[in-house]
């Protein structure tokens, strides 16, 4: 079988974390959008730049040319627009873009924090 390519990774990765995301949302209830959003924000500052999913998937997000672990910061600039309503739509659809059509891959929010995803050593 085919190893995966580091754009199917990121998809399979992104569904972990939404699925972890919704479950946080559930088991907290009503208040679960705290901690959800929370886990959504500072997610890739995890483990040394890796979410639950991204650390699943072997991928960890780094900061700038030199390739520095993501931090907490730079975790929240890289996903403030995934928790905006409606904002996320678009961010999902042109992330889907960048990931088949651009060699980086890099979404919106990749660009503001200078993130990237890469795979982990």
């Amino acid at each position: 079988m085919a190893k995966p390519t580091l754009a199917q990774q990121r998809i399979y990765a992104w569904l972990i974390d939404l699925l972890l995301f919704l479950g946080l949302g559930a088991f907290f209830g009503g208040l679960g959008w705290i901690a959800s959003t929370g886990y959504w924000l500072l997610r890739d500052g995890l483990f040394e730049g890796q979410s639950v999913g991204k650390r699943l998937m072997g991928l960890k997000v780094v900061v700038g040319t030199a390739h520095a672990r993501c931090t907490f910061v730079a975790s929240a600039v890289r996903n403030l627009l995934w928790v905006i309503p409606l904002i996320n739509l678009a961010m999902g659809l042109t992330g889907l873009y960048a990931l088949s059509h651009e060699r980086a891959g890099r979404h919106w929010g990749d660009r503001l924090a200078d993130t990237r995803v890469l795979r982990a050593a």
